[in-house]
């Protein structure tokens, strides 16, 4: 009887992990979401585009599980932010998980029938202008990862979003689309 309610007990404390690592990678999507609302809600009307300024050597579990595994290239990116705390409270409960995020300006996407992957489009420079005004929709791309307790549990989660576009098909140059979810 002592078996099967400590087993009871461990089952349900793994699930609390998990659901609260996803809880930390939404988080991560969420705050990246903002960033780039933040980004493109200033000043004017006209289009922006956001492009990937910064890069990075890949490396890291999180970077791994999103499809970047060349060690010899490197991610380009918008913005990032890496281990954030959950929760800025000393509840020691949640103040042992953290998220990292990335936003990044992509290309086309197209996933190959019957692969769970997407072709990564950000291990070379950016092409677009900064504040160059297009009339096609631009794509972005947050990838997030949410760590459990001492980082030994990861939850990877995507999200599209896609701005401007032409304004004769409804497009709203300033407004966020979110174009979908995805998880490696």
């Amino acid at each position: 009887m002592l078996q099967v309610i400590q087993s009871g007990a461990l089952k349900a404390v793994k699930s609390h992990q998990v659901n609260t690592i996803s809880q930390a990678a939404e988080f991560g999507l969420e705050s990246g979401r903002l960033w780039l609302v933040d980004q493109i809600s200033k000043g004017g009307t006209s289009p922006i585009v956001i492009a990937n300024t910064r890069k990075l050597s890949i490396s890291g579990d999180c970077l791994g599980l999103h499809g970047y595994t060349d060690t010899t290239q490197k991610i380009w990116y918008s913005y990032s932010q890496v281990n954030q705390d959950l929760t800025t409270s000393s509840d020691a409960d949640y103040s042992r998980y953290t998220y990292d995020f990335y936003v990044q300006r992509v290309g086309h996407q197209t996933t190959l029938n019957g692969y769970n992957y997407i072709p990564q489009t950000t291990q070379g420079s950016d092409t677009l202008t900064v504040n160059t005004y297009t009339d096609r929709r631009v794509f972005y791309r947050v990838i997030s990862c949410g760590y459990g307790p001492e980082r030994k549990k990861i939850v990877p989660l995507q999200v599209f979003l896609s701005t401007g576009g032409d304004a004769s098909s409804g497009n709203v140059s300033r407004n966020i689309n979110i174009e979908g979810y995805y998880r490696p």
